[in-house]
């Protein structure tokens, strides 16, 4: 395996071919092959050279010998980089050099104490006591100055108490080296993460300290954050089948016949949801290069609607406007490293990187005066899905009653579904209303497509009707709206109230 931090040329030409800052990004006739795992092993079996030559042949010259020669050099140098890593550990290639670290911290006594003791700690009933506390957060002390609420915090002091009094240490000082291990090791970290483990009797300029699994419930960190991922990440494809596959179980047991409620209580209390839950750690490490458009796609459809049903069940649904908004831009997950909240998916991948219907410049109907959420140099601005497909909108649920379907989706065949998804969403979304003639008076659609969205769906309302009429269900109503469209008719957009109540099926 290629360690990139001692390939200079190798990554500079990566750089260069895939466009990217970070590396390694490796494309292939303008379709992307992976990461250093996946080209490695394609040089190994000679697929890649395959796909280069078929490339150069199209037009795309140069490149893959370009690529191969900076490998060759690197190899050309095997031999003296194992002499100097004689003492580095063995085995594992070098894109888990992260799960070799943590699993050799782990071995050591103090690291598997520190582990005990911090799921100790989080135990709801008899671990140490967790509570909100107000902290100085402003410019002033005065009466001006601003305080912060940071829940479910304690102090090193009573974390030191905690210990001594539940047998987990048997000093002062054994105590205190133990919650150092757990700040090393990332089970428990202060509020600001800037702090080491430090015991200040005086509990107002003393840190404060959260569990690692206390955070996601918390809304401090992602969901899938609680612990650590720290085991041989699988494939790509593999992980997002994975995930697919626990969403299924769950919809199986708690999803209504129609789609359109999803009995969220009984599911936040099921085995199903512990093991969806538990899969969803991997997603710390799943190469996203791996994946092609139509994977990516349906993997950020399949994950932006369990992010909504794990946030619904671990923080409750949201009821007001503000509460929705807080809901969408904070309930995240933690993907291949990058944080990703329902917004980041919805409008920064699935929507190709636009701004969102809450931000000003849509608000005013001037969406240029707004950006998407990824910034230049945005790791994840790589994998947005550009230009973006305006029937994905009819896939993402967003737990209300007006919602689409909830349904898993697949790559192999995402485009038929994404038409489904549609149909299916006009047949209650859609309201034309005909004069005594047969001929259009109105139309009226779901605010997603005639408020929120509509640049998306076209740049006047005349296009936005013409998307619609695609897929209308077929009838007397479908003819006259074509009919007049056709005719250049000004037919007259309206927007149908929204239901937000919770699809709950109470």
């Amino acid at each position: 395996m290629i360690d990139v931090d001692d390939a200079a040329a190798l990554r500079a030409t990566s750089s260069e071919l895939a466009g990217f800052r970070s590396v390694p990004q490796v494309f292939v006739g303008g379709e992307i092959y992976g990461g250093a795992d996946d080209t490695c092993e394609g040089l190994r079996t000679g697929d890649f050279e395959a796909k280069a030559t078929r490339a150069a042949s199209e037009g795309v010259p140069g490149a893959p010998a370009k690529l191969r020669d900076a490998a060759d050099a690197w190899a050309a140098g095997a031999e003296a980089r194992a002499a100097a890593k004689a003492r580095a550990p063995s085995g594992g290639s070098s894109s888990s050099w992260l799960t070799t670290l943590v699993k050799e911290n782990a071995a050591t006594t103090s690291a598997t104490t520190a582990i005990e003791t911090a799921r100790a700690m989080a135990d709801e009933g008899k671990g140490v006591p967790r509570r909100a506390r107000r902290r100085f957060a402003g410019i002033s002390s005065g009466p001006f100055g601003m305080f912060k609420k940071y829940e479910g915090t304690f102090t090193a002091r009573e974390a030191v108490d905690w210990m001594m009094q539940n047998g987990k240490a048997s000093s002062e000082s054994a105590a205190i080296e133990l919650g150092k291990e757990m700040v090393n090791q990332r089970l428990i970290a202060d509020v600001d993460a800037m702090r080491g483990f430090d015991v200040v009797d005086d509990e107002a300029a003393a840190p404060l300290y959260r569990l690692r699994a206390d955070a996601p419930k918390l809304g401090c960190a992602p969901l899938n954050a609680g612990e650590l991922f720290v085991d041989d990440a699988r494939d790509a494809k593999t992980v997002v089948e994975d995930v697919r596959r626990r969403v299924s179980a769950l919809y199986d047991d708690f999803l209504s016949a129609d789609g359109r409620a999803f009995d969220y209580r009984g599911a936040a209390e099921s085995a199903e949801f512990k093991a969806f839950v538990d899969v969803t750690r991997e997603l710390q490490r799943v190469n996203l290069n791996a994946l092609n458009r139509d994977q990516r796609t349906a993997f950020f459809i399949n994950l932006y609607n369990a992010l909504v049903i794990h946030g619904t069940c671990v923080f409750g649904a949201p009821k007001t406007t503000l509460e929705r908004l807080d809901f969408f831009s904070k309930t995240s997950y933690d993907v291949a490293g990058s944080i990703y909240t329902c917004d980041d998916i919805e409008n920064g991948i699935l929507r190709g990187n636009r701004p969102g219907a809450a931000t000003l410049g849509a608000l005013l109907g001037k969406p240029w005066l707004s950006r998407g959420p990824f910034r230049e140099g945005d790791p994840r601005r790589n994998h947005a899905c550009a230009p973006a497909d305006p029937r994905v909108h009819f896939a993402l649920v967003y737990g209300a009653r007006s919602c689409p379907p909830v349904r898993v989706y697949s790559s192999e065949t995402l485009d038929a579904e994404l038409d489904d998804a549609a149909f299916s969403f006009f047949e209650s979304e859609l309201d034309v209303t005909l004069d005594d003639d047969g001929e259009v008076r109105s139309c009226a659609v779901s605010k997603i497509v005639g408020e929120w969205y509509k640049n998306d769906f076209g740049a006047d309302d005349a296009a936005r009707l013409r998307f619609v009429a695609r897929f209308a269900k077929p009838g007397a109503a479908r003819d006259a709206l074509i009919r007049a469209l056709d005719r250049g008719d000004a037919v007259a957009l309206t927007t149908r109230p929204y239901d937000w109540t919770l699809n709950d099926g109470r």
